[in-house]
């Protein structure tokens, strides 16, 4: 059995802390799994812009799915979004003022938003990983199509996370997406999701699939592939629920599995 579609998250897991990867060696990869019929997808819980910005020259011919899976582009064209509706959207507010502590950006279709009394320093460092980010007066002035919140929690993370799973409605799932972020998305949306619509669109069986990510948001995507790589700097409860091991983000830890598989495929299947 050959590998048909390679999977990966990109923070953590893709590139480095400061944003960069092995490009040329990436680039001769990809000729191969051109070659060789292999879909590479990447699936990130940010924003669909940032994410086309690491592949420019070739953006068009990979399938994107962004903001943990609530919108998915292939080659291109969207292939599918969901939405938080205005009720939900509106509750959810509610809740969050409670937590005056988290930072908030409401994650829309056509940009990211956030209040215009954000730091400025803050500010400069999450607009790397959403290129478009707008300073709004008030979060209920959006006029988009929300596909989920990114909080960030800046103190009491765990106890947090545990309190907004207790307070926002049942069609919302509560997740941590890496470091002290908080996603909450439209339920039954997530990465997982999103490699199961792809893999029944290109007719892919899961020991078809290679994938590989380093944080809880991550899990459903890597239970589906046969070949799920939890990164060496990967979260310590994911690291115990898997035996796929790949190096280090730093080293460019998905390049050299992929790099092996292609070497050496009995080594890694």
């Amino acid at each position: 059995m050959s590998i048909k579609m390679i999977v990966t998250d990109l923070d953590g897991t893709f590139y480095h802390r400061d944003l960069t990867y092995d490009k040329a060696r990436f680039m001769r990869l990809y000729e191969k799994m051109k070659q060789q019929g292999i879909h590479f997808v990447v699936a990130s819980g940010n924003q669909y812009y940032q994410l086309i910005s690491f592949f420019d020259e070739i953006k068009d011919e990979l399938t994107f799915v962004s903001e943990n899976g609530a919108y998915i582009v292939d080659q291109g064209k969207e292939l599918f979004s969901t939405e938080i509706k205005k009720d939900t959207f509106n509750n959810i507010l509610d809740v969050l003022d409670h937590y005056p502590s988290l930072l908030t950006i409401v994650c829309g279709k056509e940009s990211a938003y956030t209040l215009k009394n954000i730091k400025d320093e803050e500010y400069a460092f999450y607009i790397n990983y959403f290129p478009r980010l707008k300073k709004v007066d008030s979060l209920h002035e959006i006029d988009d199509q929300i596909l989920k919140f990114a909080l960030v929690a800046n103190e009491d993370f765990e106890h947090v996370l545990s309190q907004l799973k207790q307070a926002v409605d049942d069609h919302i799932s509560v997740v941590s997406s890496g470091h002290e972020d908080i996603d909450l998305i439209v339920k039954g949306i997530h990465k997982g999701n999103a490699v199961q619509m792809l893999m029944k669109q290109w007719h892919i069986k899961p020991e078809e699939v290679m994938a590989f990510g380093d944080a809880g948001n991550d899990e459903e995507m890597l239970r589906i592939a046969k070949y799920g790589y939890v990164m060496e700097n990967g979260s310590p409860d994911l690291l115990a629920k898997f035996h796929r091991h790949a190096p280090h983000h730093e080293s460019d830890g998905v390049l050299e599995i992929i790099e092996q598989y292609f070497n050496d495929p009995a080594s890694i299947l």
